[in-house]
């Protein structure tokens, strides 16, 4: 049992997942002391009828059953209690919560979270503050026909340049329009609030519904990012009162009206705060102990929390390789773009965090991995470790020196990024016409001198060029540290006059790349996730993404959870101090990066990968347009 004597202050942060709910204690010191969690399947799955945390229709919908996340924090509340948890000494509470998600309240919401008792269960004496007990997930796929709709009233560059983002099927805005207009209309008149996932676990520890924090609202294509306000017309949309879509003329009093209502449904929003939004319910208080004076702090979504859990910088990347790829990073430059996400950073005002969403990523990786064994007879071992070895895979990659001019796009299932189906297209560097003017080649397997083997650099290769193409215009305002800022500008003209000269203009999903985007670099990279546990391929890509300031390899377990947790405990420091405290800077106690994290690669080979860059926005461009 975690002994919590030697510490004076205890702030738990949540994480509400699709199959877990996860609460992590830390101290004062930020020093992680214990978690616990609760996962649905084994503990609902017959009560909720549940498969992996949620419930599958046939026309796509996957939602979760709210009552469900509520016994879901009694029931580690109570095993905290059974633990002899010291709840006393919990000063502050924060988390995250599913992003995009939605959950309806009734108009006895507010009554029945106010006047709980502590002898009872909170699923049954809140079964009745919702005018829909269901949660649309992150995976439901339901909504095509919204976003059809949001896209052709709005356009989606338009619409990423107001919202951050364009209209993905599991975003807010589209579900609530589906609710309204196509499979709940009598319930969301029976609705008096709507919260995301985070703000309703804030609400349910605040004893009343809280107001959406702004971070996470960004998530719900409803959000004017720049101005800070709901949109109008895109609230007209999502109403089922859009004048292109539904045919009601803004001079109809029922067009201001029902935008009025979603408006008021939704609540306000306001901007990034540390400031509590209030005390702990007095039902936590009576049941398990807290103080009446422990503080709530708003909740944010799950991958906002994610880079709370680091000390993450302006132009830093946080790198996510899993079966999927995820870039996080930190900017205070607004440049949406239709092929990511921007929202505004949860604790840091004035910035953003970009995040980018590759379907593919490990899946494309181990499938090359495993037809270079293949050819290289390594399937043949009985021994299924040495099957899906990397050690050839890895070789080929540590032999690279510079950039070969063989690139491919590997996508054995459909990727969002760019949105293309599933296909492979390989591509050879022609400078055989004139040495100035460059071609992309497309070739097939052992033309070219494409071999098998070429995969494992092209794949790694490619990927990561995306990734750098994609983060560039968010990026666009870092500078190289080595050069004065007349140096810096001079030596990027160069590089754009060169690339220019050799593949003509740029574009990256439709855009064009500007001198400061094309030649932007990240500030430090870290690296996390399963193939983050291959050194070769980090390498390349630290290679490749040419950070100025180190790239590290970082184990970040239970990273929404310990976000949240940072978050209060940050928030409580500022209220102390009355006053914002740079969030890096409070964060960085946790660990020095120079001196306590190894910076892997030793070479950059930034520069060398110019043409690479040039190639793969040429092939991408050759992709779309073939699509």
């Amino acid at each position: 049992m975690t002994d919590y004597a030697d510490s004076k202050s205890l702030f738990l942060g949540f994480d509400l997942s699709t199959q877990q709910l996860k609460i992590i204690i830390t101290n004062e010191n930020l020093k992680a002391l214990d978690t616990y969690n609760v996962e649905f399947d084994s503990q609902y799955k017959t009560k909720y009828g549940i498969y992996k945390g949620v419930i599958s229709g046939e026309d796509g919908e996957i939602v979760s059953p709210v009552l469900m996340w509520l016994d879901a924090i009694d029931y580690l509340f109570t095993q905290m209690q059974k633990d002899k948890f010291p709840f006393e000494k919990v000063v502050g509470i924060s988390g995250s919560g599913q992003q995009h998600g939605s959950v309806y309240w009734s108009h006895d919401a507010d009554k029945l979270l106010g006047n709980l008792k502590p002898d009872q269960s909170l699923s049954h004496q809140l079964k009745g503050a919702f005018s829909w007990e269901m949660s649309p997930n992150w995976q439901d796929h339901s909504t095509i026909p919204e976003a059809n709709t949001f896209h052709n009233v709005i356009g989606k560059e338009k619409l990423a340049q107001i919202t951050g983002s364009r209209a993905h099927l599991r975003f807010t805005g589209l579900q609530i329009r589906k609710f309204i207009t196509r499979s709940h209309g009598k319930e969301y008149e029976s609705t008096a609030r709507i919260s995301l996932v985070s703000s309703f676990v804030t609400s349910v520890l605040l004893g009343h519904v809280a107001e959406l924090e702004q971070s996470d609202a960004c998530g719900m294509n409803l959000y004017d990012i720049s101005k800070s306000e709901y949109d109008d017309q895109l609230l007209a949309i999502a109403a089922g009162v859009s004048t292109s879509a539904d045919g009601v003329e803004q001079s109809d009093p029922k067009w201001q009206k029902s935008i009025d209502q979603l408006k008021q449904k939704l609540g306000p929003i306001h901007p990034i705060t540390y400031k509590a939004s209030g005390q702990i319910s007095s039902y936590f208080a009576s049941k398990y102990g807290f103080t009446a004076s422990c503080r709530i702090y708003s909740f944010t979504g799950d991958n906002l929390a994610t880079i709370l859990s680091l000390p993450l910088q302006p132009n830093d990347c946080l790198l996510s390789l899993g079966t999927s790829t995820t870039v996080l990073l930190i900017t205070d430059n607004y440049q949406p773009s239709s092929q990511y996400h921007l929202f505004k950073h949860p604790t840091m005002p004035k910035h953003y965090m970009g995040m980018i969403c590759y379907s593919n990523g490990a899946l494309a990786r181990e499938k090359a991995r495993d037809e270079i064994n293949k050819t290289h007879h390594l399937d043949e071992n009985d021994d299924d470790k040495k099957k899906k070895s990397w050690d050839k895979f890895d070789e080929i990659l540590e032999k690279s020196t510079s950039f070969n001019g063989k690139l491919g796009i590997y996508f054995p299932i459909g990727e969002i990024v760019p949105q293309a189906p599933a296909q492979t297209v390989r591509a050879v560097l022609d400078k055989s016409n004139n040495e100035e003017k460059y071609n992309v080649k497309p070739c097939e397997l052992n033309s070219n001198g494409f071999t098998v083997d070429e995969d494992a650099l092209a794949i790694v290769e490619s990927q990561t060029l995306s990734c750098r193409l994609r983060a560039g215009p968010m990026l666009s305002k870092s500078a190289a540290p080595e050069t004065s800022s007349t140096q810096n500008d001079s030596k990027k003209q160069e590089i754009y006059n060169s690339v220019v000269s050799k593949f003509g203009d740029l574009y990256t999903d439709g855009k064009k790349q500007t001198i400061e985007s094309l030649t932007s670099r990240p500030n430090k990279c870290y690296y996390v996730g399963g193939a983050s546990n291959n050194l070769q391929i980090i390498t390349k890509m630290a290679q490749i993404l040419g950070a100025v300031n180190g790239n590290y390899k970082v184990e970040i377990p239970n990273a929404c959870a310990l976000g949240g947790a940072y978050k209060a405990s940050w928030s409580h420091e500022c209220e102390q101090r009355g006053e914002f405290l740079g969030y890096d800077q409070y964060i960085s106690r946790l660990f020095d990066t120079d001196s306590e994290l190894e910076n892997f690669s030793d070479r950059d080979l930034w520069l060398d990968y110019f043409d690479g860059v040039g190639m793969l926005a040429k092939m991408e461009e050759n992709l779309l347009q073939n699509d």
